[in-house]
């Protein structure tokens, strides 16, 4: 965290997305290419909060950021909220904006979104990053406790009574230290400002609808970020380790002296973190898609049977354009060579060679291709 965060909150002169129900979504696009990222707002913060924590990001990536319904600049609509619709919004907004794919951060209640999506929509979600996330594999009765506090903190106390509440248990120590008697205030301001009773008590109400399961945890299917800071009141080793166990594919991430909000306490190490999680995810979908030696792929295996006899011939090889349809002996391969040759071509695309293998098949590398091709699928 700087020594003079500035926290954006200006809202930009767009349309909204309008949904088929009749509700309409404010959000933002920032980035212009790279990988596809969903921040999904937990209650307590708005979209255009997310350009302060997210410049480093944005240069990489493509980032939407939405206000949730009874939210910011999306349709209020005070009273009962389910948290399904939370769910379904985030499936709507998706939909409406043409996104197929994407990786997904939630933060505190907004994992409890996330992870609910991402099992309902697996094949949508990339990656999954869960940052000081209230789905812990505890069981979750400490989480509706405290939500009630919350909420009943909001409609007895008002917004500035929640405040008080929230500022302590979701910062770590060096944070209010930096922050200082002026941070605290200013925060308050802005976070009066932006809430009210009427639209967030529905809100966290919701949140109790929200299953704390362990085991929708160990059902998550994609390569999943957890993002936590030491001094999270949620947190501790033993939750952590229990996590790694039920999460068949997860990074964690732990941040010193960092409470519930490392994306305003430390914006450099949230990014990098985030970063580094994409970076990964991505090149191991690189290399799945490219095959290795003793994977026959789906892609033509002409220009790695040539470069299979280019070894094999050494210094005399002359693989000029055309030199597929050339007998094997014609490109200067001997008796021996032969041999080499099947031999790497068995280690290359993890094949073993049938003793009645028809000889027209073995003579050039257009025939040896085609035969491939039909014993195992690969387009020649």
């Amino acid at each position: 965290m700087g020594d003079e965060p500035v926290l954006e909150l200006r809202y930009r002169d767009t349309s909204p997305l309008r949904t088929a129900a009749g509700r309409e979504f404010y959000y933002e696009e920032n980035g212009t290419s790279g990988p596809h990222l969903t921040i999904v707002n937990n209650f307590f913060l708005t979209a255009p909060m997310w350009r302060t924590f997210t410049g480093g990001l944005a240069e990489r990536n493509r980032i939407l950021t939405y206000d949730l319904r009874n939210q910011g600049a999306s349709t209020s609509d005070p009273g009962e909220t389910a948290w399904q619709d939370h769910v379904d919004d985030l499936t709507s907004l998706l939909d409406g904006l043409g996104v197929e794919s994407t990786y997904l951060v939630g933060t505190s209640i907004s994992a409890l979104i996330c992870r609910d999506f991402a099992l309902a929509h697996p094949e949508r979600v990339t990656g999954l990053v869960l940052v000081g996330p209230v789905c812990t594999p505890s069981g979750g009765r400490r989480r509706r406790a405290i939500t009630r506090s919350w909420a009943n903190t909001m409609e007895n106390g008002g917004t500035e009574a929640l405040w008080d509440h929230l500022y302590s248990m979701v910062l770590g120590e060096p944070a209010m230290k930096t922050l200082g008697t002026a941070g605290y205030l200013g925060l308050r301001e802005a976070f009066t400002s932006l809430h009210s009773v009427d639209i967030v008590a529905p809100n966290l109400r919701s949140s109790l609808e929200a299953s704390d399961d362990p085991a929708l945890l160990a059902e998550l299917a994609c390569p999943t970020l957890l993002m936590v800071g030491e001094e999270d009141f949620l947190w501790c080793p033993s939750t952590v380790a229990e996590t790694e166990r039920l999460i068949r594919d997860v990074t964690t991430v732990w941040l010193p002296a960092i409470g519930h909000l490392p994306y305003m306490e430390d914006t450099d190490a949230f990014q990098e973190a985030v970063q580094a999680f994409i970076d990964e995810v991505e090149t191991a979908e690189a290399e799945s898609r490219d095959p290795e030696p003793g994977d026959l792929g789906q892609g033509d295996p002409l220009p790695r049977l040539r470069r299979l006899l280019g070894e094999v011939l050494g210094e005399r090889a002359v693989l000029d354009e055309g030199c597929e349809d050339l007998t094997l002996s014609e490109l200067g391969l001997e008796s021996w060579g032969y041999v080499a040759l099947l031999a790497s071509i068995e280690r290359e695309f993890g094949v073993e060679w049938d003793v009645d293998v028809p000889m027209s098949s073995l003579r050039t590398l257009s025939s040896i291709g085609a035969h491939l091709g039909q014993r195992c699928g690969v387009r020649a």
